[in-house]
């Protein structure tokens, strides 16, 4: 019998792939206006994030394909919503075109990486840990507070708190990234 931690399909990636697909629903509920639907989708969707990444760990069920499926999962959940909350009015553009284009500089270093530096696997670091959380509280905070003038003031603190962390941790992708080739030429 195979050893948990090779299976391709286990709970940690079954959970990311159910965090894939809820994403569309989401998209959904935002298109037809039903925030406070989209809210609890989306918390399932940042739950379901911190749980595989427990069991993962916990359970010693880490995959490569596990590796790829998180991140990938992460990506269309945060791209979608901030795409979403920008169309409906609830995110400002500046926020929602910085957290594209750290995601999209990022994938683009990586692509780079793959291809002049051997081995490259993606790897978290503690600042995209706490960029992805914080961009996980904004878009949670700004759909509860949707219909709340007042809650809705508020949005501007976690707002810029979210884009200096996200221009942190994209700086300090790149900055990695650029070390790591430096060492594989």
């Amino acid at each position: 019998m195979r050893d948990k931690a090779t299976r391709v399909i286990n709970l940690p990636n079954i959970i990311s792939i159910f965090r894939f697909f809820i994403t569309f629903y989401f998209i959904y509920a935002v298109y037809q206006g039903r925030l406070r639907l989209a809210l609890y989708l989306f918390l399932i969707q940042g739950i379901s994030d911190l749980l595989d990444g427990f069991i993962a760990r916990v359970m010693s069920w880490k995959t490569e394909l596990g590796a790829y499926l998180d991140p990938i999962a992460d990506k269309t959940m945060l791209v979608s919503a901030f795409g979403m909350l920008y169309i409906v009015g609830i995110v400002p553009i500046w926020l929602t075109v910085l957290v594209l284009g750290r995601d999209i500089v990022i994938a683009v270093g990586y692509l780079i990486l793959y291809r002049y530096a051997n081995n490259v696997k993606p790897r978290p670091t503690i600042f995209g840990k706490v960029t992805t959380a914080l961009q996980i509280a904004t878009i949670l905070y700004a759909l509860w507070s949707a219909g709340n003038s007042v809650l809705r003031e508020y949005n501007l603190l976690l707002f810029t708190a979210t884009a200096l962390s996200t221009i942190v941790s994209g700086t300090h992708y790149v900055i990695g990234g650029i070390v790591t080739l430096k060492k594989n030429r």
